[in-house]
């Protein structure tokens, strides 16, 4: 008898009862009637001419053949359970993600676009409230990924993490905030620090702040605000200088914007934004996170 030739209904009853030790609680096991596990035993033996119980009160007990046939079956099994989970997990679930406003409203909306039409049924949860921690809330499993600020959380050292894109920041301001400073489109450090700059306070910007002084090795006199949104509306109106992403002014296609270039400094830091999964994340998670890699080209 070839084996290849078996229904695998009954190497899967053959698996139960081996595993649990009985025929009851083999059945129990695959959520089966005790009367067909018993019988796909019976036709398993016969099928391949050998006896793979002995029975007594308790339950059961292997026989040499049976010990011997288990470990093939077990792995096959085990093999085949694994891609009905990955099968079934690309297909439909949620993924819950910890992100900052920013992000959802325009930093990932190209990325978060192609993910839903190679997995239209995978459902994106978004958390950016813009007081919550998200590597707190990774740690608490209350998402599945975080998308964060390594200036602003530090994830654990179990935790797995990657660096997900380095967004090029730049100082901006409206035309008529730089006709009334006699700003073209470039500025020296000091008249900078001396200008109102623009900030969102709510994302824990202070270290953002703490950062651009520290890199410049100068002092600046920030006008906080509660949003991003907030921050480029005043700006445009012509309360001051904006520190701000420049991939987003690009895309805004508004000629009312000057970038503000530094004739005696460097140009600002990139802003990096890492991304931080649990150390033993579900099949939909690590696809997730492939999918993510792939979308920005990390190795």
């Amino acid at each position: 008898m070839d084996i290849l030739d078996i229904n695998l209904n009954l190497l899967k009853s053959f698996w139960a009862v081996y595993k649990t030790g009985g025929i009851n609680k083999g059945a129990k096991f695959l959520g089966q009637a005790t009367p067909v596990v018993a019988y796909n035993i019976k036709q398993l033996e016969k099928q391949l001419d050998k006896k793979l119980f002995t029975t007594h009160k308790k339950g059961v007990d292997p026989t040499g053949d049976a010990s011997i046939l288990f470990p093939l079956v077990d792995s096959a099994l085990e093999s085949l359970l694994k891609y009905n989970e990955q099968f079934n997990a690309t297909n439909s679930g949620v993924v819950r993600l910890g992100l900052s406003t920013m992000h959802v409203s325009f930093l990932l909306v190209k990325f978060m676009q192609n993910f839903r039409k190679k997995y239209p049924d995978i459902k994106l949860e978004f958390f950016h409230h813009p007081k919550h921690d998200q590597i707190e809330l990774l740690k608490h499993n209350e998402i599945d990924v975080a998308i964060y600020s390594p200036t602003i959380s530090k994830p654990t050292e179990t935790m797995p993490n990657f660096e997900l894109h380095q967004h090029p920041m730049v100082f901006f301001a409206s035309q008529k905030f730089a006709k009334e400073h006699n700003i073209k489109d470039e500025i020296a450090l000091e008249q900078l620090t001396s200008l109102p700059l623009i900030i969102f306070s709510l994302m824990k910007t202070r270290s953002v702040l703490e950062a651009l002084e520290d890199f410049y090795k100068a002092k600046f006199n920030p006008v906080e605000t509660p949003t991003t949104h907030a921050a480029f509306d005043m700006t445009m109106k012509g309360d001051g200088v904006c520190y701000f992403f420049e991939e987003y002014l690009d895309s805004q296609n508004n000629d009312q914007i000057v970038k503000l270039n530094i004739k005696d400094a460097p140009q600002p830091p990139k802003r990096v934004y890492d991304c931080a999964y649990n150390s033993n994340p579900s099949t939909l998670v690590k696809l997730f996170i492939k999918e993510l890699k792939e979308f920005y080209q990390v190795s």
